[in-house]
C-alpha cells in the first residue's frame, strides 16, 4: 500500500489514525486529542483517500484496522517514534535546556505521578534544575492567569470550558476513598456516596481538586461528611487515616502505592482528568517550554 508518490502525508493524520487504532473508537480517540469527533473522522478518511485503500473496518461496536491498517499502523508507528526523538534532540541542540524548570502542582499529583515523569526528564537534561511549588489546582489556574507561574497541574474541564490555557493531559484516575485495611468498608468493591454522610474524613482544604470535586458529588445528593481533619499535607492526612480517625479521598494510584491503605470506587463511579498547562499564547523560559513540549510527546 505504499506508493512512490505518497510522501507528503502530514504526521498529524499519522497520529490520529494511530490513536483510533488504539482505542479502537473515534470518540475517544477525539477526546484524548482534543478534537472534535467529525475532525478525527475527516483525518483518517483523507488518510484513506491518499493511501486508496481502506484502513479501519467500522462495521461493528468497535473500530478496528483492516490488514491494510495493521501494516499502516506498524509503520506509522515507527515514524511518530522517529519524530519524537528528532524533536527531543533538536531542542537539546538548540540549547533550550538549561536554566530551572518551575511547576505548581498539588502534593497528590506532586507524590504520584510528577516523579517518575520529571525524573526522566532532568536525567536527559542534566543542565536543568527543578523547583515545585504545592498548590491546589484552583489556585494554580488563577496563578497561571495571572501570570504568577508558567506551567501548572490542573483539573482538566470538560467540553473545552478553559480555552485561555494550553493543556497537556496527564493522567485519567478513578475517585476511591480510602480506608486502612481493618476498616469496615474495606472489603466493599463500590462505596455509595450516601454512607459518607456524617461519617468522619480527613481531607484536603478547599481549593484543591480532590476536594471539591468529593464537595460537589456529596452536595449534589444532600450528603454532609463529618470533615474531622482538613490540611493539605498529604503524610498527615495518610497518617490519620492510618490512625483510625477516618477515611480520606484519593485518586486511585494512592491506595496502589500504599499498600496498607484499601481504595473503594465511589458509587457512581468517577474520573478526575489531570493536565499541565500553560496560559495560552503566553511567552514561557525555554526550560519550562521544553518540558511542556517533552510531556506533550511522551504522555
Amino acid at each position: 500500500i505504499y506508493k512512490p508518490y505518497i510522501m507528503n502525508i502530514d504526521i498529524r493524520k499519522l497520529e490520529i489514525f494511530c490513536r483510533v487504532v488504539e482505542l479502537g473508537s473515534f470518540s475517544e480517540a477525539a477526546s484524548s486529542l482534543h478534537m472534535a469527533q467529525p475532525a478525527v473522522s475527516i483525518a483518517v478518511r483523507k488518510l484513506e483517500d491518499a493511501m486508496e485503500v481502506p484502513l479501519l473496518d467500522r462495521s461493528g461496536r468497535q473500530v478496528r484496522p483492516t490488514a491494510e491498517g495493521k501494516r499502516l499502523q506498524q509503520r506509522a508507528l515507527g515514524i511518530l517514534n522517529d519524530m519524537k526523538a528528532l524533536k527531543q534532540d533538536t531542542l537539546a541542540m538548540a540549547g533550550l535546556l538549561q536554566g530551572e524548570l518551575n511547576i505548581a502542582c498539588p502534593s497528590m499529583v506532586a507524590t504520584y505521578f510528577l516523579p517518575d515523569l520529571l525524573g526522566d526528564f532532568l536525567a536527559e537534561h542534566p543542565g536543568l534544575r527543578a523547583s515545585i511549588i504545592q498548590a491546589g489546582t484552583a489556585r494554580t489556574e488563577e496563578m497561571l492567569r495571572e501570570d504568577a507561574v508558567e506551567l501548572g497541574v490542573i483539573t482538566q474541564q470538560a467540553d473545552n470550558q478553559q480555552p485561555d490555557l494550553e493543556l497537556v493531559p496527564l493522567v485519567r484516575q478513578p475517585v476511591v476513598i480510602c480506608v486502612p485495611e481493618n476498616h469496615p468498608w474495606a472489603g466493599r468493591d463500590t462505596l455509595p456516596i450516601a454512607e459518607l454522610d456524617d461519617s468522619p474524613m480527613a481531607v484536603y482544604e478547599s481549593g484543591y481538586f480532590i476536594r471539591s470535586h468529593l464537595d460537589e458529588r456529596c452536595a449534589a445528593v444532600d450528603v454532609t461528611p463529618d470533615y474531622r481533619l482538613q490540611s493539605n499535607f498529604l503524610p498527615l492526612l495518610l497518617r490519620m487515616v492510618r490512625k483510625g480517625l477516618g477515611s480520606t479521598v484519593a485518586l486511585g494510584i494512592l491506595p496502589e502505592q500504599e499498600p496498607d491503605l484499601v481504595g473503594i470506587p465511589l458509587s457512581p463511579p468517577s474520573d478526575i482528568h489531570v493536565a499541565l498547562a500553560k496560559r495560552r499564547g503566553r511567552t514561557i523560559s525555554r526550560a519550562n517550554q521544553a518540558f511542556l513540549d517533552w510531556a506533550a510527546i511522551k504522555l
